[in-house]
């Protein structure tokens, strides 16, 4: 049985300085990154390209700042990806708190900057995705047919009940979770079914509530001025989701979420660096040796189900192996492919 090759890794984080970054934990430094540890991580692990996003980092800010923030953050993501456009692609941040900024950077990130697709947070000022206050913006994403890659943060209301562990122990799992339900329930998923979501870690624990949910949603309702949906109607909005498999390659995680999807809808993931180093090579492996998995499974999982989310990336990684035959670096990759806008 082959492993998994050339992968595309959806979950991977750039630390820049604009914004908090990526959610971290109360009083944790961010790690160290750059460009060239990106590559080399990529190399070690046989990772062809990383998606890069930084979905969190204007969300905590409002009017010009955000705006600032997003900008600065997306002219950066397209500028490495002009000078690497087969090793990285890059989704765009949002300031998600001001829906006509948010419109605005849709457009600039998707015409002009050619960026990948979108990213954001679960919850933007402890307000989850589906709420009313996204529409306007969730429409745009859902007349460009964009991916959407959504990432966990911890919501305000959830510090006190961390006891005193980082919240991508526990916190993360059921932030995805409770953003997953809010989207099906309201009604969003449904309304918006040209955006292509993303949820990260294997959906948290979705794979094991999934019966649960749709059998008391249905039974005790899902919340005043929101349409009543049947247990199947649930399941379906839940299980329309795409799902990468950060931290979520154990056997029992793997055999809850087939249970849900199908093997097209999940992709690899490895969140450096935030992850552990350690926890690289082992969930690759899992991976590969899972008996459920066949080959073309796992070169759907490498690279197939990512590209068909990528299309651009995916045609630029085409590309470069067209010109270099083994695909192996061109020298023009050191060279910018586009000019960076003004903020």
């Amino acid at each position: 049985m082959a492993g998994l090759t050339k992968i595309i890794d959806v979950h991977s984080h750039p630390i820049l300085p604009y914004g908090p970054g990526p959610p971290v934990g109360p009083g944790q430094p961010q790690p160290k990154w750059s460009v060239e540890r990106a590559i080399s991580h990529m190399d070690e692990h046989d990772i062809s390209a990383c998606v890069l996003s930084d979905p969190d980092s204007a969300n905590h800010a409002t009017g010009q700042e955000a705006r600032d923030i997003a900008r600065r953050v997306n002219e950066t993501l397209a500028d490495i990806v002009s000078r690497h456009p087969r090793r990285f692609g890059a989704v765009a941040t949002l300031p998600g708190r001001d829906a006509d900024a948010a419109v605005t950077e849709i457009g600039y990130a998707l015409d002009i900057l050619k960026m990948d697709g979108v990213s954001t947070s679960t919850s933007i000022g402890d307000v989850y995705l589906g709420d009313p206050q996204f529409t306007a913006w969730f429409e745009e994403l859902n007349r460009r047919n964009v991916t959407l890659f959504v990432h966990p943060t911890f919501a305000k209301a959830t510090q006190a009940l961390l006891i005193e562990l980082n919240p991508s122990v526990l916190e993360f799992m059921f932030d995805t979770t409770r953003m997953i339900a809010n989207v099906v329930a309201t009604g969003a998923k449904k309304r918006f079914s040209n955006i292509k979501i993303i949820s990260t870690h294997g959906g948290g624990t979705i794979p094991y509530l999934v019966n649960r949910i749709q059998m008391l949603e249905h039974a005790f309702g899902v919340g005043t001025g929101r349409l009543e949906l049947s247990p199947e109607e649930v399941r379906d909005g839940i299980a329309s989701f795409h799902y990468d498999l950060t931290a979520a390659t154990s056997e029992a995680q793997l055999g809850a979420i087939l249970k849900l999807v199908p093997v097209s809808q999940l992709m690899m993931g490895l969140d450096f660096p935030l992850m552990p180093k350690s926890t690289f090579a082992p969930a690759i492996a899992d991976i590969g040796r899972y008996s459920a998995f066949n080959n073309a499974d796992l070169q759907n999982l490498s690279y197939g189900n990512a590209g068909r989310l990528y299309p651009a990336l995916k045609a630029r990684i085409e590309k470069s192996n067209e010109h270099n035959g083994s695909g192996s670096t061109s020298a023009a990759e050191g060279t910018p492919l586009l000019r960076r806008g003004t903020t």
